[in-house]
């Protein structure tokens, strides 16, 4: 293949944090799902939670939010989509917002205005037959 196109759905439970940890493609750089492929992994597309839309949690947001948390690691460059299913302080489940649907952010961010949501598409420079692995890092 040397095209990867699909989607992830997925619903907030407890108090996510976005892009914190280490910035690292063998770690939990993220939480939410990263997918990768080959040996070493090869960054494919993240999806990742950040703890509020619109609340000010600056170290713990998308960096799409009303109050931008950090920026994804250089890895995963712009081939990425946050969002938050919490508009508000901290509450643990919403379980009737989906993520990554690119529907459903609060006023003043812009991470349901990523081009593309709820589908992502990754053209490689070539032709590869590795696996695709997809983790749920936290």
């Amino acid at each position: 293949y040397n095209k990867v196109c699909g989607q992830v759905r997925g619903y907030q439970y407890g108090t996510p944090d976005g892009f914190v940890g280490p910035k690292d493609v063998d770690s939990y750089y993220v939480d939410g799902i990263s997918i990768t492929h080959g040996s070493p992994r090869k960054h494919l597309w993240t999806y990742a939670v950040g703890q509020s839309d619109d609340y000010d949690y600056p170290s713990n947001n998308c960096p799409c939010a009303k109050f931008p948390g950090p920026s994804p690691p250089s890895f995963v460059g712009n081939h990425y989509y946050c969002e938050s299913g919490n508009t508000g302080a901290v509450e643990y489940h919403f379980y009737d917002e989906p993520l990554w649907d690119g529907e459903g952010c609060g006023a003043g961010n812009n991470c349901c205005a990523q081009s593309g949501m709820p589908w992502f598409c990754r053209a490689l420079p070539q032709e590869v037959d590795d696996d695709i692995e997809v983790r749920n890092c936290a």
